[in-house]
């Protein structure tokens, strides 16, 4: 009995052994393969990125990521996306965009989200990156996390901007009248900035600012209550190139105190009628000045 019992013990010892041994051969080659390279994709590429504002691409909302390959072959991008906690996520967005080595940077026009204002008009960017899907050749597709410089002055910018933005639009309004011809052809009218919050004291309009076909400078006027501020409109430029490549000819701001002595810049809004005058008074002003003006 004791026999048939040892028996039994060292059939099972050695069915055990061999299982184990069996497991470990089969995760040994497993791990082979893998450390061989079956299956391991290549390197990703060797890229950096930085952000930046374009003049031509210059609104809320849209930032210009740099993008520079430092490897020898040529990248392409098929999506980008802000990764930041100053903005609001977006998702990845489609692209199609080669990257060659070299030093000189691709521009990624990348929309962001919301801004995110902890500290209000005075919040400063996070750090942040930009994730980016990236091929080489037919290769397959890496999905690459890019840290972008910090502190960084290019999002500090367009956070605080935002929001001020964001600020203004939950105190006040503002509203430009319409513009008048005067005697000598110049435009005039009355911004308007209205409380919205509750607030009760009073906000001003401290300052403005034309662009770069058109001037729009304060006058004083007695008369105006408060929020009020006349305006005059004038001809900057009478040239033809500088007519026909402005790309924001009726960029005007303002600059709004609610009452902190802070001055805000917000852009003044501008309508149908007003363009209608703006351009109605060029060839008034512009009359025998000289076309390179």
């Amino acid at each position: 009995m004791r026999r048939l019992r040892f028996v039994l013990v060292l059939v099972v010892t050695v069915l055990l052994a061999g299982i184990a041994a069996t497991v470990v051969a089969l995760t040994t080659d497993d791990d082979d393969d893998v450390a061989g390279g079956d299956g391991a994709g290549a390197a990703a590429p060797d890229l950096s990125a930085t952000a930046e504002i374009r003049r031509s691409f210059n609104r809320s909302g849209l930032v210009v990521i740099a993008v520079t390959n430092h490897g020898a072959e040529p990248v392409t991008a098929t999506s980008a996306e802000l990764l930041s906690d100053s903005f609001e996520a977006t998702g990845p967005q489609p692209r199609d965009s080669t990257i060659r080595p070299g030093d000189i940077p691709v521009d990624l026009q990348v929309e962001y989200g919301p801004a995110r204002c902890p500290d209000g008009i005075d919040s400063a960017a996070a750090p942040s990156q930009v994730r980016l899907t990236t091929r080489v050749g037919d290769g397959d597709e890496h999905e690459q996390v890019l840290d972008l410089p910090h502190p960084n002055g290019t999002l500090d910018r367009l956070l605080r901007t935002d929001c001020r933005d964001a600020a203004l639009a939950e105190a006040v309004t503002l509203a430009m009248g319409p513009l008048e011809p005067r005697a000598d052809g110049t435009l005039t009218g009355v911004l308007t900035v209205t409380r919205v919050d509750g607030g009760t004291t009073p906000a001003t309009i401290t300052n403005t600012r034309g662009s770069v076909l058109f001037t729009i400078t304060p006058e004083a006027d007695t008369a105006l209550p408060p929020g009020q501020l006349r305006v005059v409109a004038d001809v900057l430029r009478c040239g033809g190139h500088a007519i026909g490549d402005a790309k924001r000819p009726y960029g005007f701001t303002a600059w709004i105190d609610l009452g902190d002595g802070a001055e805000i810049p917000t852009a003044i809004p501008v309508d149908d009628a007003h363009r209608a005058a703006l351009d109605a008074m060029q060839p008034v002003r512009c009359a025998g000045k000289d076309n390179d003006i």
